[in-house]
């Protein structure tokens, strides 16, 4: 395992690559940021905007895909605020959403904006999730295809051609490089930002007892009716500097609120505040890949200057890898298992190659059952 010589990002980070200096795609990113002609990245956008804006205000502008956080509030903001656009906010709405989530996405509205709030069958939703966690580790699996797919059947069905979305993966190092693809279609979204859909899709569960009707929320469009409507999505960051904190603060001035405790697996209180559950999704890219979410944030902050490499592995050490317990009981009375029943799934996704194991292959625990790594930097 080897980590980044700026950041702390692992290279066992899915589709991030290292340069022959030791460097991450995220931080290649960020200096490459600072060199962007950003006014005519700017204008550029006016162009695109000004192209799908409704000529005889027959319709919306665009569609907002939000959760009510940071981010969405932010686009929300700069479309209606800087653009003068009328968009449609379309939120796939979680199955655990938080008493915070609720109140920002509803400050979100009152931007001035339309919402639909798709509700899926919540039966369904669950059996997803629970075949989600045991299949593939993930209990947020149909909320992480829902999010990208709802917009698209949206588009399709109010004839909106225009996605915006937030910000560039290039951020965190995922998908191609932000000069080599811009625009989002079907294949890039199913590609590089819909879940596991490189191993099982939503059409074939009905291999495992779903019906075709059940899983409408979870398909995107034919290739067919995107092509008719015309469907472009765009990345937001590409075309505006993207700086989460300026854009923190910007949203609370706005009437968006941050937790009164800082998320499990992390030490901030602003990010993923929509879903009760987050906490134990970034467990388990612990367990997988080795990191979490506080190595998401302090490798943010180390590109952004606000903090020294040494500090963030400090606060990297402090807060990753521990059993998320704010949510856990509800959680396991949702995906209706034991708490041992738990445990062995967690273990079933465990990269034991990252972690510290007895004489006999076995993960060495502390007396709160977590688990350490065995190495969280690179050994020279």
């Amino acid at each position: 395992m080897k980590y980044c010589s700026k950041c702390l990002y692992p290279d066992t980070k899915p589709q991030l690559n290292f340069d022959q200096n030791g460097v991450c795609d995220a931080c290649q990113w960020s200096e490459k940021k600072k060199s962007i002609d950003w006014n005519q990245r700017k204008e550029e956008l006016k162009k695109i905007l000004e192209k799908y804006r409704s000529k005889d205000d027959s319709n919306y502008d665009c569609i907002i895909p939000v959760s009510g956080g940071r981010d969405s509030t932010y686009q929300a903001y700069v479309i209606l605020k800087e653009y003068g656009l009328n968009p449609l906010l379309v939120n796939f709405h979680p199955q655990d959403i938080t008493e915070i989530g609720r109140k920002n996405l509803d400050n979100l509205k009152n931007l001035g904006a339309d919402c639909i709030e798709f509700t899926p069958n919540p039966i369904i939703y669950k059996k997803l999730a629970k075949f989600g966690l045991v299949e593939l580790g993930d209990f947020q699996w149909p909320e992480h295809i829902g999010i990208f797919t709802t917009p698209y059947q949206v588009a399709v069905a109010y004839d909106i051609p225009l996605i915006v979305w937030a910000e560039s993966p290039s951020e965190v190092g995922s998908g191609p490089k932000d000069d080599e693809i811009y625009f989002l279609d079907r294949d890039y979204e199913e590609k590089f930002c819909s879940f596991f859909l490189d191993k099982i899709k939503p059409e074939n569960m009905t291999e495992h007892g779903f019906n075709k009707t059940d899983l409408y929320p979870y398909i995107f469009p034919s290739n067919e009716k995107i092509e008719t409507v015309g469907i472009l999505g765009i990345f937001l960051g590409h075309y505006i500097k993207w700086d989460v904190f300026k854009q923190l603060e910007l949203v609370k001035k706005l009437g968006f609120q941050e937790d009164d405790q800082i998320k499990e697996g992390t030490y901030d209180s602003w990010e993923n505040l929509d879903v009760k559950y987050t906490a134990l999704h970034d467990y388990f890219k612990f367990l997988k890949f080795g990191f979490g979410r506080a190595t998401d944030h302090v490798s943010m902050e180390i590109r952004y200057g606000r903090m020294t490499r040494e500090e963030g592995l400090s606060i990297v050490k402090k807060h990753e890898g521990k059993i998320p317990t704010r949510y856990l009981d509800e959680f396991l009375k949702d995906a209706e298992m034991t708490k041992d029943e738990f445990t062995q799934i967690c273990e079933k996704f465990t990269n034991k190659e990252l972690f510290k194991t007895d004489s006999n292959g076995n993960l060495i625990r502390d007396n709160e059952g977590n688990i350490g790594k065995k190495y969280y930097d690179n050994i020279n």
